[in-house]
């Protein structure tokens, strides 16, 4: 989502309460809500999941693997 200065016209994205040419102050950075599709929201919901549950799972990957080779190595 991109504001608008209402002084210069310039566009900027939503995080900026000033404009970053003229200084104006555009406004709040509260954003509207969307009204989101049922099924894309369970799939942005599934897409997370997965995220989150694959970089834990090469957290703990990394960490077992990184185990066995400090300790086999070290023999």
């Amino acid at each position: 989502m991109m504001k608008t200065c209402s002084l210069c016209q310039t566009e900027m994205p939503e995080r900026y309460n000033y404009c970053y040419q003229c200084g104006e102050h555009v406004g709040e950075t509260t954003a509207l809500p969307v009204d989101v599709d049922p099924q894309v929201a369970e799939t942005q919901r599934r897409q997370e999941w997965v995220i989150q549950y694959g970089c834990l799972t090469l957290i703990i990957v990394w960490t077992i693997f990184g185990l066995w080779f400090f300790f086999n190595m070290n023999r």
